[in-house]
C-alpha cells in the first residue's frame, strides 16, 4: 500500500489489492462505515482509493489504520505533520509535488537569484527581450517563494 497524496480532509492510496472486486468492496464499506468519512471511491483499473473525510471528525491516522487492516502497512507513507501545515491546509496546495519541500526551496530560491543575475546582465547589455523574459521567469519564482512563505509574512 502507498499513500499517494494526503492532504486535509482528503487521501489517495494506491495498491494492487485494489484492482479486486471483492476487497475493494470491503474496504469500502469498513471506511464508509467510520464516522467522519464521506466517500470512499476506488478505481479499479489502477487500484487506487480515494478517501474523502472530516478531519475534525476522524483523523489521517484512523482511516489509513482502517485500510491497512485489510490491505496491510503502508510501504510508502506521507507523515500527516509534513502533509498539513499548521493552518491544517496542505503545505503545497492543490498541486502534488514529489520533489521535498526543504529541496523545492532551494531550486526556488537558486532560480530567483539566478533569473535575476542574467536580468541584470541582459539590462546591461542592452538585451531587452531577454532582460524581460528573465524579469518574468523571476517574478514567477517570488510569487511562488512568496506563498511558501506567506504565514510568516503575515504572522
Amino acid at each position: 500500500m502507498v499513500v499517494a497524496s494526503l492532504l486535509h480532509g482528503r487521501m489517495r492510496v494506491r495498491d494492487a489489492g485494489l484492482k479486486k472486486d471483492a476487497l475493494a468492496a470491503q474496504v469500502t464499506d469498513a471506511l464508509l462505515e467510520t464516522p467522519g468519512v464521506a466517500s470512499a471511491e476506488v478505481n479499479l483499473r489502477v487500484g487506487s482509493l480515494l478517501v474523502l473525510y472530516d478531519a475534525a471528525v476522524v483523523g489521517a491516522q484512523a482511516v489509513l489504520d482502517t485500510i491497512s487492516g485489510f490491505l496491510g502497512s503502508p510501504e510508502e507513507e506521507v507523515p500527516v505533520e509534513e502533509a498539513q501545515g499548521p493552518s491544517g491546509r496542505s503545505c503545497c496546495g492543490r498541486m502534488s509535488l514529489s520533489v521535498p519541500p526543504a529541496v523545492r526551496r532551494r531550486i526556488v530560491n537558486l532560480g530567483m537569484m539566478a533569473s535575476l543575475a542574467l536580468s541584470v546582465a541582459a539590462a546591461v547589455f542592452d538585451l531587452k527581450k531577454l532582460h524581460v523574459l528573465a524579469g518574468i521567469v523571476f517574478l514567477a519564482l517570488f510569487g511562488d517563494h512568496f506563498l511558501q512563505k506567506k504565514e510568516r509574512v503575515f504572522a
